[in-house]
């Protein structure tokens, strides 16, 4: 059987010859019953003949040296349950990665995809405290202001028997903080009272109210800063009535908080 010519636009009237019929006409898909049929009847396969075999459903093309089945040169299909997916394996192949659980991601591990359960996103981190005993705060006396309770501590930022006016930054939370502070002083109508902010220990800034004779005075502070883990915030009372005043502790009235922003 001769080689395949390829393609020729025949003219009317124009005698078809045996090397035509060979080379023109007979290249479309040759069908027999099994591979031993088709070797029994093309005894010269040229490189480009294709054979359907009926028994194993394969289309098969001769090289030039043998016969190849078609079939199996495309993506066999690797995947078994709904939802699966497919990914190219490290020797190119079609590869399964099977259905993940709710919830999960699709991630990168090992330099092929894998399902894993997402890192925790916007856990809150940070620390309220207050106090249960008055504190005593004296005329022109800038007084650290010492804390005995917690609303909450999400990761041992404040110790009540130690160093308890501090709230400490914790490993890993480098970054920006926003810290409130509210300081409730008993009535008096002299002087003025006032909120103080410091960092390890130095001055950052305060909010002064002026006093008022009827009502107590409460002076609020908040401001966002950055802080580096190990860090230590704490907050000072000032007053200026002429003699010692309370600084009266409670839940609603006096309080220092520090809250977790972001890197």
């Amino acid at each position: 059987m001769a080689a395949g010519l390829g393609f020729k636009d025949f003219t009317t009237g124009e005698v078809l010859t045996a090397a035509d019929v060979d080379g023109y006409l007979m290249q479309g898909v040759w069908v027999f019953a099994s591979a031993t049929a088709r070797d029994a009847a093309v005894t010269s396969p040229q490189e480009g003949n294709f054979a359907y075999l009926k028994d194993t459903n394969v289309t098969t093309y001769y090289t030039g040296s043998a016969w190849a089945n078609l079939d199996t040169t495309g993506m066999t299909n690797p995947m078994t349950t709904t939802g699966d997916t497919i990914y190219s394996s490290s020797g190119s192949t079609p590869a399964r990665l099977g259905i993940g659980s709710t919830g999960q991601v699709l991630t990168v591990a090992g330099g092929v995809p894998t399902w894993a359960t997402p890192a925790g996103g916007s856990t809150f981190v940070g620390a309220k405290v207050y106090g249960t005993t008055n504190q005593s705060i004296s005329h022109f006396t800038t007084t650290l202001v010492t804390w005995d309770s917690e609303f909450f501590d999400t990761d041992s930022m404040h110790d009540t028997s130690s160093n308890t006016s501090r709230l400490t930054i914790p490993a890993g939370k480098t970054g920006y903080w926003q810290i409130t502070a509210s300081l409730g002083y008993d009535a008096n109508a002299n002087g003025v009272r006032q909120v103080n902010f410091s960092k390890n220990g130095n001055y950052v800034n305060a909010e002064q109210v002026q006093a008022t004779a009827t009502y107590g005075n409460i002076v609020g502070y908040s401001n966002i800063m950055y802080l580096t883990a190990g860090d230590y915030i704490e907050v000072s009372a000032f007053q200026s009535t002429g003699g010692s005043l309370n600084l009266i502790k409670s839940s609603t009235e006096s309080y220092f908080a520090a809250n977790f922003i972001g890197a």
